[in-house]
């Protein structure tokens, strides 16, 4: 056979295995022929281990801001913050006037000199505040205020406040001997009607002892708490029976 169509035979039959390499490869979009190769699947990774320990820390961070939202809405009912028992001093007695002393000035003061609703007057210690309602269900954080608490039972006019603020003058009035029993205080309630109040004895409690601080009574009182001590640790209870 001529070399020449040897030749043109191998170049034909090396154009043939061209053609049929280029047909049996993907297509690609060069030049605008055909279509796109297909992307290949997502390749599954095991999570790593920061990628666990991420998500049980985001976990017991939720699950512990759960059971402390349940927990302090629990703990503040009326003050009442839940702390360790602690040993309750003895409460202090009032201070016996010396021989010779100066008596103390006395206005003559009646329930008639008092107007108003949902307020509380000790005028002994300077003590005029209006006072709010404070659900027995309500876990509200008690603000600067007088509350009258839901939760005491009949015949207990239940009335806490912060030592800090409101009942500031009940609880130095404590702490320095200044509180007396006979001490007078005027409550209005919710329609101006004004009862008269008298003192007969206060005490002082842990918050897992206060049970019967806040219980029905026999006869008409009022109950006035705040707090006492370095950590308002303790409970001052005074007990006001009414006479009038």
């Amino acid at each position: 056979m001529p070399t020449a169509t040897r030749s043109a035979r191998s170049l034909v039959a090396l154009g043939l295995i061209v053609n049929l390499l280029a047909a049996s490869a993907p297509s690609t979009a060069l030049g605008g022929q055909g279509g796109t190769t297909p992307a290949p699947p997502p390749v599954s990774r095991p999570a790593a281990a920061s990628d666990v320990r991420l998500t049980a820390h985001s976990q017991e961070r939720r699950d512990a801001t759960a059971v402390e939202r349940v927990t302090r809405a629990l703990s503040l009912r009326a003050d009442w913050i839940a702390r360790p028992r602690a040993a309750v001093p003895q409460p202090k007695a009032a201070v016996v006037a010396t021989k010779g002393a100066a008596k103390p000035t006395r206005t003559a003061t009646t329930s008639t000199s008092f107007r108003g609703s949902n307020h509380l007057w000790i005028p002994s210690l300077g003590i005029s505040r209006s006072t709010t309602f404070y659900s027995c269900s309500s876990s509200a954080y008690p603000g600067n205020r007088v509350y009258r608490w839901g939760c005491a039972g009949s015949n207990n006019v239940y009335l806490f406040g912060h030592a800090y603020s409101v009942f500031k003058p009940l609880h130095d009035a404590y702490v320095r001997g200044r509180l007396r029993t006979g001490m007078k205080a005027y409550y209005a309630d919710a329609s101006g009607r004004v009862r008269t109040y008298a003192v007969s004895w206060w005490k002082l409690t842990t918050p897992d002892k206060g049970d019967w601080a806040y219980a029905s009574l026999a006869r008409p009182s009022m109950t006035l708490q705040t707090c006492v001590g370095a950590n308002s640790q303790y409970r001052l209870i005074v007990r006001l029976t009414r006479v009038g």
